[in-house]
């Protein structure tokens, strides 16, 4: 992102999709919504124990070691293990939670703990217990992606593009029904490859379909990064379809595709 420039009271005004994509992005990188993860996690680290004790209590541990397996399906080989993944993931959130008053921020450990406990037998569950327990943490994985996704700098493609923050807005959209507009402060600004002068939103100042991007100040793992924009064929879709329809309307994407394939063939 080259000459970038952050959200602010007076200046610029945003069209109305970038404004959209800033309102997510201060969402998802706010205090509020990572303690809402932590939040989460205490629950399903209470369920998973309170299902853990009610294991042991029927001594469902006894029907379940095997000279072939051992001790793989039993509660007590989850709690041992696939358990501490779980505390080493609320470990990182609290972590996340005390570099933010030096504004550092971080990507939560959700995918770690998801491969971490996807190694471990839960046949020690009843199947309406492992159910419950995997709605759960489907809902905290899908929470803290967005997370993930703000806090990622590593390449444009696992960073938010257009197309995921025109997804989240979707399904977030009633969230910010009541919420002031935004500006831009255009005295802000900074260059790709530096860290900002200012935790925030950051808007490209040469490019209108440049995907907004958060960063911040606490870190070398903050600085801005160049912008993920559309490709050619990504800004033909975008003129042929209109803000309105981009990535939205199943059957005029679909058309647009086949129509974009046909040309070249």
């Amino acid at each position: 992102m080259r000459k970038s420039e952050s959200r602010a009271g007076s200046g610029l005004m945003l069209s109305e999709w970038q404004e959209g994509q800033a309102r997510l992005l201060y969402r998802f990188s706010s205090f509020d919504y990572l303690c809402g993860l932590r939040a989460r996690l205490r629950a399903l680290r209470a369920f998973s124990g309170e299902t853990l004790d009610k294991s042991h209590a029927e001594g469902r541990d006894e029907k379940l070691g095997s000279k072939q397996w051992g001790n793989r399906n039993t509660g007590a080989n989850w709690g041992a293990n696939a358990g501490s993944f779980l505390i080493d993931f609320e470990q990182a959130i609290a972590q996340s939670i005390i570099d933010r008053s030096a504004n550092i921020y971080h990507r939560t450990g959700a995918y770690q703990c998801a491969r971490g406990i996807s190694e471990f037998s839960m046949q020690w569950m009843a199947p309406e217990e492992q159910a419950r327990f995997d709605r759960l943490f489907e809902a905290l994985y899908r929470y803290a992606h967005y997370i993930d996704e703000t806090m990622d700098r590593t390449t444009p493609a696992t960073r938010w593009n257009d197309f995921g923050l025109t997804m989240a807005w979707k399904s977030h959209l009633d969230q910010f029904r009541a919420s002031p507009q935004l500006r831009v402060h255009v005295d802000i600004f900074a260059d790709s490859g530096q860290l900002p002068p200012k935790t925030g939103v950051y808007v490209s100042a040469d490019d209108p379909d440049a995907t907004l991007q958060f960063a911040w100040t606490g870190s070398p793992a903050g600085k801005l990064l160049d912008a993920t924009t559309f490709n050619v064929i990504g800004k033909a879709a975008l003129t042929a379809l209109g803000r309105t329809d981009l990535w939205i309307e199943g059957d005029a994407m679909l058309r647009f595709s086949s129509k974009t394939a046909l040309t070249q063939s």
